[in-house]
């Protein structure tokens, strides 16, 4: 059986399915794939064995570390963390995580390490926000879903034109947070 609620809702569940996501990050050793919804992000990476940031992805970000905070869940497999002051963490099946920004990673031994990693609070989806390696952020509106295209030439503009960096579109993506 079935209730209405008592007061008006302001706003819908969302779902998706990752089977079909909204977007893939596919690179060396693995990929990410993403279910944006207003306001979050869900994330649900595939890292195969001999997978490491500072290898796999650090080319692409043009940082020394990876710059992005992830909070999330280890479904299989074991991932090590190493801060940039040295200190090491390993995660593995059952564990939560909250790793902070400045960090490199890798998978431990010879299974994959599947993840999931979220991102909430993010704001109310009105918009999006990119942001360059050097730390300038970019904001674009959205209407009925448009602007991914815009905010993703705004950012690799940015990127080629201030840096000589030339930022993959699926880089991009996967930084993009909603406002």
């Amino acid at each position: 059986m079935t209730t209405a609620p008592s007061a008006p809702t302001t706003a819908a569940p969302g779902r998706r399915s990752m089977d079909d996501p909204d977007e893939r990050m596919t690179f060396d050793h693995g990929h990410v794939d993403f279910a944006r919804f207003p306001g979050a992000l869900v994330g649900r990476a595939v890292f195969e064995p001999g997978w490491r940031w500072s290898v796999d992805l650090k080319p692409l970000a043009g940082t020394d570390s990876c710059q992005i905070a992830h909070n999330g869940y280890i479904v299989a497999g074991t991932l090590r963390v190493r801060m940039d002051d040295g200190v090491e963490t390993d995660y593995g099946p059952g564990d939560a995580f909250s790793v902070p920004p400045g960090h490199d990673a890798w998978v431990v031994g010879d299974e994959p390490v599947i993840g999931i990693d979220t991102a909430t609070g993010l704001g109310t989806g009105e918009g999006l926000q990119g942001r360059c390696p050097c730390g300038v952020e970019f904001r674009v509106a959205l209407a009925d879903g448009e602007g991914t295209d815009h905010i993703v030439a705004a950012v690799h503009a940015h990127a080629a034109d201030s840096h000589g960096t030339d930022l993959s579109r699926e880089l991009i993506l996967a930084e993009l947070t909603a406002y």
